[in-house]
């Protein structure tokens, strides 16, 4: 091989790695359109004393959301966790681009209380709806939707 062809080959290949590690780091963090982390971060700073870098997307954790709601004043939202209830401690619902990031949370105080909640929420605008289960060994699971808004819900 050539000087030229190792050149470009290694080049290539580099510029790949960059791209794939971007693309890769972007859906890592969820990569949803209308994502605001530092707006996000402050309300799970507040409601939790944590990060999102501490939250761990889970399977385990089923979030139900529009993908495009005409209305952001009146969203639905259905949050379900596939871990027995005595494994959940709590249910949190953040809007990133919420002036108030937390819509809402609940504690589970046992009883045979089922790890589930359906309500609906206001979204500003389009923006990540985000489920985090905090379990009873203190991880934060995670589920995220994104939500496109035609109509802002507030004002």
């Amino acid at each position: 091989m050539n000087r030229r062809k190792f050149l470009k080959a290694s080049a290539g290949t580099l510029a790949a790695s960059l791209v794939v590690g971007r693309v890769g780091s972007a859906l890592a963090q969820g990569g949803l359109e209308g994502e605001d982390i530092a707006n996000l971060e402050k309300g799970l700073q507040a409601a939790l004393g944590k990060g999102f870098k501490d939250l761990v997307p889970s399977k385990d954790v089923k979030l139900t959301a529009p993908t495009i709601a005409e209305s952001g004043a009146n969203v639905p939202v259905e949050i379900e966790v596939g871990l027995p209830a005595d494994q959940v401690k709590a249910i949190y619902c953040f809007c990133d681009k919420n002036a108030n990031p937390l819509l809402f949370s609940f504690q589970l105080l046992g009883g045979g209380v089922l790890p589930y909640y359906a309500t609906r929420v206001r979204v500003a605008e389009t923006a990540p709806v985000r489920a985090v289960v905090e379990t009873k060994d203190g991880k934060l699971l995670l589920a995220s939707q994104g939500v496109r808004v035609t109509v802002g819900g507030c004002g």
